[in-house]
């Protein structure tokens, strides 16, 4: 292994323990709170680690691969902005998340139909179906994005639901990088494709479900983080 490829894997590795905690403990605590930061931190580095692995080993990271992060660090970056500041305000993250995301979306519309138009069964080539998936992710964001700037940011439990969601989600991907895809590598060669190994995403998307659900309909839910 690599200093690059273990540089990333401690930072993956930091992404996926904070990230997993904040979303563990109850919403609006301190603990909550530092794990958040230390989450978005480590997912903002992430940027960097991935582009300098990509300079220095061409062909170590795909274009999918520097796309995904992109969009993971937005979903962070934009959900660390809804709650950083009083509810009646935007910032100029706020404003520059509609932008953002939809300049992910074409970039992984524009390649994923380039894709398409290449005839080839290379079986190290990333999904061409995932292009898509990341494209239309980043637009239905975007259009989120959109509404919370028309209203001058979104209020009460929509905000923090809008918090919850799109740090679940990078925190999925994150989870799923790790363990089911090209993360595993960290993992005994003996136990990657283990059905065992699903099991990290499988509890971000339960407990991501749990606190989205609780947020909306229970009286008694945090109405700030």
């Amino acid at each position: 292994m690599t200093i690059f490829m273990t540089l990333h894997a401690l930072v993956g590795t930091a992404v996926v323990c904070s990230g997993g905690t904040a979303l563990l403990l109850r919403k609006g605590s301190l603990q909550h709170k530092l794990a958040g930061r230390l989450f978005v931190i480590s997912m903002v580095l992430m940027g960097p680690v991935i582009a300098i692995e990509a300079f220095f080993t061409p062909g170590s990271v795909s274009l999918l691969g520097i796309l995904f992060v992109l969009l993971v660090v937005y979903l962070v970056v934009s959900a660390w902005s809804t709650i950083s500041h009083p509810e009646h305000m935007l910032n100029l993250l706020d404003r520059a998340a509609p932008v953002l995301a939809l300049c992910i979306s074409m970039a992984c519309l524009i390649l994923g139909i380039d894709a398409m138009s290449v005839q080839t069964h290379l079986q190290d080539l990333p999904p061409k179906e995932a292009y898509f998936f990341f494209a239309a992710l980043a637009f239905v964001a975007m259009l989120l994005d959109i509404r919370n700037v028309r209203v001058g940011g979104v209020r009460g439990k929509h905000r923090i639901v809008r918090h919850v969601w799109r740090m679940s989600c990078a925190l999925f991907f994150a989870t799923s990088t790790l363990f089911t895809g090209p993360g595993a590598v960290v993992f005994p060669e003996s136990v990657r494709g283990n059905a065992v190994l699903s099991i990290p995403q499988l509890l971000v998307v339960i407990f991501a479900c749990f606190w989205t659900y609780r947020l909306i309909f229970s009286r008694s839910a945090v109405t700030s983080p």
